[in-house]
């Protein structure tokens, strides 16, 4: 059996010829002896460097975490305590990422936690983690900038999902009469079911706004995002951002707690709000039929202090019976986004 060999600097395969002493790596450019007692040792590091530097690769803005380097790409939304910006690795084989900038360091505890919680649920093992895992976001590094672009900011890099590209609140405005109410279903299923995997792993999201929901533009996908709010159930609820108030339940300062309820309410309101409804009211158009306009304001005004007297789950399975009811068989009814 033929021996595997790999370049010891980036795992590349090599592919030296059969009385060849020495092997040039076609990815990094680093050159290997094929006899190792004999590598030079500053030919291996100076091809690292190389290999290893944003300017090689002629990026002009970048960012230094640890031994890696990040190329900067266009800024693409505005959170409330970090700039997003897509990314990549600054070498080949190169790797597409997102990256959350923090702003203000007085903000470092709320975006330290999303990336514990979602280490959390990462090494969750709740029946279906497997799967439920791969719909949120996936981890690639954290720290702080040491060079480059943003130096001394904080960064969270994460792996970019091809397909993911608009909002809630982006959706809602392309459609301010409200999307195709048929959409609703698929559409609260998959938050449902990624809720139903953060309950069961014993946490709550506190935070699920249509800014922090992103569709997959003709699948049936959604994702959920911003998890700096987030923590274990009956934890203290740490804010209500202003601007977003129409999505959380009224509750007073001292029943600011994170339960399930919370999470199931607000997704029921970021539904009013893509059917052209008003979800700090929680009412929805007359256009949408009966029973799926009572299941959805049912669960918005969900009492989030109350003993919880239904789960995502349940809910996801009721509003599949009450599709049927009003729909009939399933169909694909894509979000379109127009340019």
């Amino acid at each position: 059996m033929k021996q595997a060999q790999m370049c010891p600097q980036c795992n590349a395969p090599l592919s030296p010829s059969r009385f060849a002493q020495s092997v040039v790596c076609i990815y990094c450019g680093s050159t290997i002896n094929l006899d190792s007692s004999v590598i030079s040792a500053a030919r291996f590091h100076e091809a690292f460097r190389v290999w290893n530097s944003a300017e090689t690769y002629q990026f002009s803005s970048w960012i230094s975490l640890g031994d890696s380097r990040w190329a900067i790409g266009q800024q693409i939304a505005q959170g409330e305590i970090s700039d997003v910006y897509t990314g990549q690795r600054a070498r080949w084989p190169t790797e597409l990422v997102i990256l959350k900038i923090l702003r203000d360091r007085k903000d470092v505890d709320q975006f330290d936690n999303e990336w514990d919680i979602l280490q959390t649920l990462h090494q969750s093992n709740t029946a279906g983690a497997d799967g439920f895992t791969m719909l949120i976001p996936q981890l690639v590094m954290q720290g702080d900038v040491s060079g480059g672009s943003f130096s001394g900011k904080r960064v969270s890099i994460f792996r970019w999902i091809s397909g993911f590209f608009y909002t809630f609140d982006e959706v809602a405005r392309t459609f301010p009469q409200g999307v195709p109410q048929r959409a609703i279903i698929w559409i609260w299923r998959r938050i449902l079911e990624v809720l139903s995997f953060v309950h069961a792993s014993g946490l709550v999201h506190g935070a699920v706004l249509p800014s922090h929901l992103l569709i997959q533009e003709n699948e049936h996908g959604v994702r959920l995002v911003g998890y700096g709010c987030s923590g274990r159930i009956g934890e203290k609820l740490q804010a209500i951002p202003p601007n977003f108030a129409p999505f959380y339940p009224q509750m007073k300062r001292s029943q600011l707690i994170l339960t399930t309820q919370l999470d199931l309410a607000m997704s029921a309101r970021c539904m009013i709000a893509l059917l052209g409804g008003d979800p700090g009211a929680a009412t929805l158009p007359i256009e949408v039929p009966a029973l799926l306009s009572n299941l959805i304001r049912r669960i918005a005004l969900t009492d989030p202090t109350g003993k919880p007297q239904e789960d995502a789950w349940s809910i996801r399975e009721e509003l599949g019976q009450i599709a049927d009811q009003v729909y009939g068989a399933p169909q694909f009814i894509p979000i379109v986004m127009r340019s």
